[in-house]
């Protein structure tokens, strides 16, 4: 009888184990998908701007980022999500033709709403700190959408 226990007891916790879902897996808590409205600040200058993300099983993540003023710029993002953490790197070219990149660790809030941290912008090879903060838009009744 304690035998039969002992093995019940070890396929329900190995069967748990089995189905708790992974980066990119749905139901996994800090999957990022959507679109991103908020802000990037480099040097004390904020800037309004967007992220449009996906993760992948496995948590590859990849998608497009946009600052509209007061410069344009449009980048590929691409990252790791690593438990509550995205390795975040944005490769952009900037106005004067220079290849850019702005890369970090961000922290994603659970449900994946929320994601901000410091960040490193090395721009024409000059590195400045940064730091960003984004909200997935939510899309409301009757299509509208706001940040949530």
């Amino acid at each position: 009888m304690r035998a039969t226990l002992l093995a019940l007891l070890t396929l329900t916790v190995a069967g748990a184990c089995a189905t708790a879902p992974g980066p990119g897996d749905a139901g996994y808590a800090y999957n990022l998908s959507g679109s991103y409205v908020g802000r990037f600040d480099i040097d004390g200058q904020p800037f309004d701007a967007t992220l449009q993300l996906r993760t992948s099983p496995g948590g590859s993540v990849r998608g497009a980022f946009r600052v509209g003023l007061p410069v344009d710029i449009e980048g590929s993002a691409e990252g790791a999500l690593i438990r509550d953490l995205l390795r975040i790197d944005i490769s952009y070219v900037d106005g004067g033709g220079c290849r850019s990149r702005i890369a970090g660790i961000l922290t994603v809030e659970r449900g994946g709403g929320t994601i901000e941290g410091p960040v490193t912008v090395t721009d024409c090879g000059t590195e400045t700190a940064g730091r960003m903060r984004f909200r997935r838009q939510v899309r409301r009744p009757g299509g509208s959408r706001q940040a949530g």
